[in-house]
């Protein structure tokens, strides 16, 4: 599968800087949009079909389940300009659920208020309109990067199927992931990856015939088994019938479960949500359940070496800034500033 149709053959000169992006979350896709809105040319790879990394829908029989990312927060002026054209576009909206903290024992307790934003009609809209028309090699698995003897960078797919040179490389994927493709190219980079310890998430979708007679629409849970539950049809754009739900596991539960049948985990997620929320588990119309190996940071990081200048090599991430929306599209853009400039074209 060719890079992006501006690279010239070799020997007949390059029109132009290139700049693969390994990895289409929303961390890849700012900084391939970045590169390219600095006249750089630019070509993405993804190993999945999707676009957005967690911030994923998942859509079967009229259902829609935000399986990944819940909804994301703009509190730089950088990226609220970037959300705000996309509200402006219809591709994102204000979500005003009725939130609660929602103990162990079943009790409730109102969550703090803020700005919370969602895609429309679903979070996997924000991968699209980040995307735009940018080049992107999906189900495409970079296995390997080879230097070659003039200095440019050659992505391998799994298949040894070598792609065109690149001048640099930013790699965005999930920090072990990342690891690999760094460890023999990249000795800084690598280091940095393997400081950062991943958590997994199982997420639960269900969906009911009737709507559930429960008092909010989302709750942040304290509890060993679950973390997080929210009804889909709360969020703007979204369908009502059936009621769809996604519940999240808490990370230590998750990773004791992590090699566990997904219908298991779906009904002990299930079973434990309706047991806290004081439901009786009727009207089933769907369960099933998504496991993310890599879901956010066991700590909340802020990576000081993000570039290794000799190398031409950025990485990029929500883990090596925080683990949100915003942190992920922050590190992105200044993973492309920084290839950027050691490119010349600041």
């Amino acid at each position: 599968m060719p890079a992006a149709s501006s690279v010239s053959p070799r020997g007949s000169g390059r029109v132009r800087r290139q700049i693969a992006v390994i990895g289409a979350g929303v961390a890849g896709l700012a900084a391939a949009r970045a590169v390219a809105e600095r006249g750089l040319g630019v070509h993405v790879f993804e190993k999945s079909r999707g676009l957005g990394g967690r911030a994923a829908t998942r859509r079967r029989d009229g259902m829609g389940f935000d399986h990944g990312a819940q909804y994301f927060t703009a509190r730089s002026p950088r990226f609220r300009r970037a959300v705000d054209s996309f509200v402006e576009a219809g591709l994102v909206a204000v979500w005003t659920p009725r939130i609660v903290r929602l103990g162990s024992d079943g009790s409730r307790e109102p969550a703090p208020e803020g700005n919370r934003f969602v895609g429309v009609p679903g979070m996997s809209s924000l991968g699209r309109a980040l995307a735009g028309d940018l080049p992107v090699s999906r189900g495409t698995r970079i296995a390997a990067l080879h230097r070659s003897d003039d200095g440019h960078w050659v992505p391998v797919s799994d298949s040894g199927e070598p792609h065109e040179t690149f001048d640099a490389v930013i790699v965005t994927c999930p920090a072990p992931q990342a690891e690999l493709l760094l460890r023999s190219v990249s000795v800084a980079l690598a280091a940095v990856c393997r400081s950062a310890s991943m958590l997994p998430c199982w997420a639960a979708m269900v969906a009911f015939e009737s709507a559930l007679d429960v008092d909010f629409d989302a709750a942040f849970v304290t509890d060993e088994v679950l973390a997080w539950v929210s009804r889909e049809s709360s969020k703007p754009g979204r369908g009502s019938r059936p009621e769809c739900w996604t519940l999240h596991g808490a990370p230590e539960w998750s990773a004791s479960r992590l090699e566990e049948e997904p219908g298991r985990v779906a009904r002990e997620l299930f079973d434990r949500f309706t047991d806290l929320a004081g439901v009786a588990p009727r009207n089933l119309a769907h369960l099933d359940a998504h496991r993310w190996r890599f879901a956010r940071s066991a700590e909340l990081l802020s990576v000081a070496t993000t570039v290794d200048a000799e190398a031409r090599l950025s990485i990029a991430g929500d883990w090596t800034n925080g683990d949100r929306v915003e942190g992920a599209w922050l590190s992105g853009i200044q993973a492309a500033e920084s290839i950027s400039e050691l490119l010349g074209r600041p």
